[in-house]
């Protein structure tokens, strides 16, 4: 019964533990910590949002002021500028041209004092050459036609200032600064075919001094477009993304994000387009960065819940050390009962329960022990009196066979006294001696006790008095045989008054709401209550007053080893007023 494999108790209690505390404390990590992370990932583009709406009104602020200038230059005082180019372009003379140069700079310097820091400006004629006003390019003519921008602006312009996707002009100044293309209407009598204009940008310093932010801008194309302040090369796979992004969508105000993993790292992607122009803002954020203070969080859960429960495993080791060894203990103790040694012994250890457990268990191995000695003592005791009473009779064929002689001859002899009592003695011995240790019915038993009290008329001359109060109901239950005759006997050899053997015996059977009543009682002279007990007591070696301690003795353990408590033999007996023998049997 205790070979069977379960878990045990530590194992039951770590696993309760794990299910009623860790799991759920795990998942409300896991939550907590997706909710965290997710917001200040949200909040990080919130505030990146607010800084570029921010920058995004200052560019546009600078983009319409730098559009200001160039069609100023382009139309002031109806084309005076462009017309003093043309004239400057058209002249032949040296002198002509330096006077032309020194009008064409001062007006420009007069609209530079009011408007962007101009960087550069360029007219560019139909015929070929060019003209500008502070840095020269440094490029040729014919390479500044053919660049991809200059061609889209012929090409689409109509009289109105076309941005260019660079943050870098074709002069030797490479701050940042906006470039911007104009197309003086065709319906003027211009030679110039293209003016440029570079100003310097001035880009708000948080767009480049945040350092958990990777930003740059990017073209309609998708093309990073490289200032001074973003030297380094992109990932191309965050350009990859970035191109679907602006494809997918091209003008959004409130931008996209995506997230990306490069080198293992997650990044967070962050999309801004300009309202004036193709351009797009970008932001890169590692994700770790972002949720640098989520991670923490995490970090400190898992030390937490990993500490927490070394703690309650160091518990239960120290807890359960007062209770798993002594269990151990009462464990092997059991089995080596369970195999039969009922001379095992645990030690008593542990605190309170336990160790009241232990001793209860040596005292009940202990209580089986003495009901396994008690019970050997009965067996012993019943094959005792059997021997007994085997030792007290004579070889059964020996004695029926002289028996018979005798009957014959007594019929030979014609004495039908002496013929009568040795059938109501050969009756009675034939029912003992078949199977001595069987029960029989109740009517036989009283039967055979009236060949034994035939038996004792005879002898007594027929002075005897035995009265019989039978209930004819009882007489089908069993009963040990034998049982009622030493009673009996006692009652007339050593109850009655030898000199008045008139004196009454009565003989009843009658029903108990425990089973069947038998009495025997005899108004002779009876016993004191000290010899009642010492008959009890000594058992079947003296003679105690009126009874001899052999046949009642025989009698109380037959009934104590077969029916046990609360069947038995009772005696009340008093001087001079006689004796009653009370048995107790259930009714089978």
């Amino acid at each position: 019964m205790f070979r069977h494999k379960e878990k045990g108790i530590t194992k039951h209690f770590i696993s309760t533990f794990i299910l009623i505390i860790i799991l759920p404390f795990i998942l409300f990590i896991t939550i907590f910590y997706k909710y965290y992370s997710t917001s200040l990932i949200q909040r990080s583009i919130d505030q990146v949002v607010q800084q570029l709406d921010i920058a995004s009104n200052y560019m546009n602020s600078e983009l319409k002021r730098a559009s200001l200038t160039i069609a100023t230059i382009a139309n002031v005082n109806d084309h005076m500028i462009l017309d003093a180019v043309s004239d400057w372009n058209r002249s032949s003379t040296s002198v002509e041209k330096i006077q032309l140069a020194r009008e064409i700079d001062a007006y420009l310097n007069i609209i530079s004092n009011y408007s962007n820091e101009i960087v550069s400006v360029i007219f560019t004629f139909k015929d070929g050459g060019y003209y500008y006003f502070k840095n020269p390019p440094t490029m040729s003519d014919s390479s500044i036609r053919n660049l991809p921008w200059y061609q889209e602006a012929l090409r689409s312009s109509n009289g109105t200032a076309v941005i260019v996707d660079s943050l870098n002009g074709i002069t030797s100044d490479k701050q940042d600064m906006f470039t911007f293309l104009l197309h003086p209407d065709r319906s003027l009598e211009t030679e110039v075919e293209m003016i440029y204009l570079t100003t310097h940008s001035s880009l708000p310093d948080f767009i480049h001094s945040n350092p958990e932010i990777e930003q740059f801008i990017i073209d309609r194309n998708g093309n990073r477009i490289v200032n001074r302040n973003n030297h380094d090369k992109v990932d191309s796979k965050i350009m990859m993304e970035l191109s679907k992004m602006v494809q997918k969508q091209p003008h959004n105000r409130d931008g996209d994000y995506s997230f990306i993993k490069i080198n293992g790292k997650n990044k967070l992607i962050k999309l801004y387009s300009f309202e004036k122009t193709d351009w797009n803002i970008v932001n890169i954020l590692d994700e770790s960065m972002v949720t640098r203070d989520a991670n923490q969080f995490l970090k400190l859960s898992i030390i937490f819940l990993s500490g927490s429960f070394a703690l309650f495993i160091l518990f239960l080791l120290w807890f359960f050390k007062d209770i798993l060894r002594p269990l151990q203990s009462l464990i092997r103790g059991m089995r080596k009962v369970e195999k039969g040694d009922f001379l095992t012994e645990v030690k008593a250890e542990g605190r309170g329960e336990i160790r009241r457990l232990g001793h209860t268990f040596n005292r009940m191995v202990s209580q089986i022990r003495d009901l396994m000695e008690e019970r050997d003592l009965k067996e012993r005791a019943r094959s005792q009196a059997e021997i007994e009473a085997l030792q007290s009779q004579i070889n059964p064929h020996f004695l029926s066979n002289t028996l018979n002689s005798v009957r014959l001859m007594a019929m030979i002899a014609k004495t039908d006294n002496i013929r009568k009592i040795i059938d109501s003695l050969s009756a009675l011995l034939t029912h003992v001696f078949r199977e001595p240790n069987s029960l029989a019915p109740i009517g036989q038993e009283i039967k055979i006790l009236e060949s034994y009290v035939h038996i004792m008329q005879v002898r007594y001359g027929g002075k005897l008095n035995i009265q019989f109060y039978i209930d004819d109901t009882l007489l089908n239950y069993s009963m040990p045989k034998m049982l009622l005759q030493p009673i009996l006997e006692n009652a007339i050899f050593h109850g009655l008054d030898q000199q008045n053997e008139n004196e009454l015996i009565e003989v009843k059977v009658i029903r108990h709401e425990l089973g069947v009543y038998f009495t025997i009682t005899d108004y002779g002279k009876g016993m004191t209550d000290e010899q009642v007990r010492e008959l009890f007591q000594e058992g079947g070696k003296h003679q105690r007053g009126n009874f001899s301690g052999l046949g009642v003795y025989n009698v109380l353990k037959r009934i104590e080893l077969n029916y046990g408590h609360p069947y038995g033999l009772k005696i009340d007996s008093k001087i001079g007023r006689g004796t009653i023998v009370t048995i107790l049997l259930p009714l089978i």
